[in-house]
């Protein structure tokens, strides 16, 4: 009888497998024994979660299966999300997806993975070998905190409820791309203590940077910030279509090439709008909150999409809540008290002044140092000179030495360097 159940278990997922979504099941990186071997685990993770309340033992052989399918890759979190959505269809517990769904997210590597079902490597060097192995750039996001915890920072949490579940995303960065994400630090949180008991915790700053790696790992273009999906599918396809073009160059020309495309799109920008960077202006000097930016935004057709307002309603009821109140880095000392527009304009605005009051910035450093690439120094200059934020300092540009609040030490309550995932209270009762 057990075999027998086991075998119809089997059959069902094999049949989910092969005739269930052409986009998720049939990843061309993907082989016989990946697939045979995904399925039996998942077999067990079936076996696994028919339980309501798990026993040590189950959570330990959950946690192995789970390792083993990220093992797998690509082919072992399809698998596992098409299990998922099969229970879900068969009316599954929410407790029981909810269980799932935290697999998934250990296998992708990625918290809210289930609509993206992208597969993240945390080691660059793991990164680098599946790049050479498949002829792929690599698309490297460096943000504050982790990518698989709820609390990263602002732009990774808008880039997985956004961008990543998007359809057309999510399909080219599975088939052009190998995904990799590393934290640059922690993300600082603040707690609002209202005095009566209600708290409210979340990061109060935090930028992230889409890096493109090719050959021998350097950096050949940056996407600072969150930019609507139009325009990300947009620089998407440009550097994928550059990566191809660079791999059949050698070192020097291949060089060459990344310095005249990096000019001949900061030229085009400062062509498309007067409110674009000067070569030689700095980032401070621009006021992301100038409206001029949104009316900017309208004149180029920064266009969000219609898929923005969906995507925030199916990722998370609260996810409107969240998006209003996502501040830009420079705007992170007012991000509770900040009012802003309806969510479409906000991001179109956003988008308009990261596509052109930053990238042309990163745009003439490549025009004027053709070496420019190094992923650790260009990640802690885009981070000092672009989000004026700086890694170095230990209170991330929150806490300037010339700034005056009328409080002892700047309002600084720890000694020395701190500890950013220590929260701070504040209690407007007793203010």
């Amino acid at each position: 009888m057990v075999k027998q159940k086991w075998f119809k278990s089997l059959a069902s997922i094999f049949t989910l497998v092969a005739f269930g979504s052409t986009a998720y099941c049939c990843q061309p990186d993907g082989n016989n024994s990946g697939r045979s071997s995904a399925l039996v685990l998942v077999e067990e993770m079936q076996e696994i979660t028919t339980h309501d309340e798990l026993t040590g033992d189950q959570t330990k052989q959950l946690d192995k299966v789970t390792k083993e399918l990220r093992s797998l890759g690509q082919i072992g979190l399809n698998t596992a999300a098409n299990f998922r959505e099969s229970e879900a269809n068969r009316g599954a517990s929410k407790k029981k997806l909810e269980l799932i769904d935290l697999q998934l997210d250990k296998i992708a590597a990625q918290k809210s993975s289930r609509d993206s079902r992208l597969f993240w490597h945390k080691s660059l060097e793991a990164a680098k070998a599946d790049s050479e192995a498949r002829h792929r750039p690599i698309l490297s996001l460096r943000l504050l905190g982790n990518l698989d915890e709820d609390l990263s920072c602002a732009n990774s949490r808008f880039f997985r409820t956004i961008l990543y579940p998007d359809p057309e995303i999510a399909g080219l960065l599975r088939s052009r791309f190998v995904l990799h994400w590393q934290s640059v630090r922690e993300v600082p949180i603040v707690t609002v203590d209202f005095g009566d008991g209600r708290r409210l915790r979340q990061p109060i700053i935090g930028n992230s940077v889409h890096l493109v790696l090719g050959d021998q790992g350097r950096v050949f273009d940056a996407l600072p910030g969150l930019v609507t999906p139009v325009k990300f599918v947009t620089w998407l396809s440009s550097v994928s279509g550059l990566h191809r073009q660079l791999r059949q160059m050698d070192p020097q020309t291949s060089e060459q090439t990344i310095q005249v495309w990096h000019r001949k799109r900061a030229n085009r920008r400062r062509l498309e709008s007067e409110l674009t960077i000067r070569m030689n202006q700095p980032v401070k000097d621009l006021n992301p909150l100038d409206p001029r930016w949104t009316v900017a935004a309208t004149a180029v057709n920064v266009t969000t999409g219609g898929r923005v307002l969906e995507l925030l309603n199916h990722q998370r009821p609260d996810a409107a809540a969240a998006m209003r109140i996502a501040p830009l880095k420079m705007a992170a000392e007012i991000p509770l008290l900040r009012m802003v527009d309806a969510i479409e304009p906000r991001i179109a605005h956003d988008s308009f002044f990261n596509l052109y009051g930053l990238q042309p910035k990163i745009d003439d450093w490549y025009t004027q140092n053709p070496g420019t690439g190094d992923y650790q120094r260009l990640t802690e200059r885009i981070y000092e000179e672009i989000f004026l934020m700086p890694l170095s300092d230990p209170w991330l540009g929150l806490s300037p030495e010339n700034g005056f609040i009328a409080l002892d030490s700047g309002g600084r309550l720890a000694p020395g360097t701190p500890k950013l995932s220590t929260t701070t209270s504040f209690n407007p009762a007793r203010n």
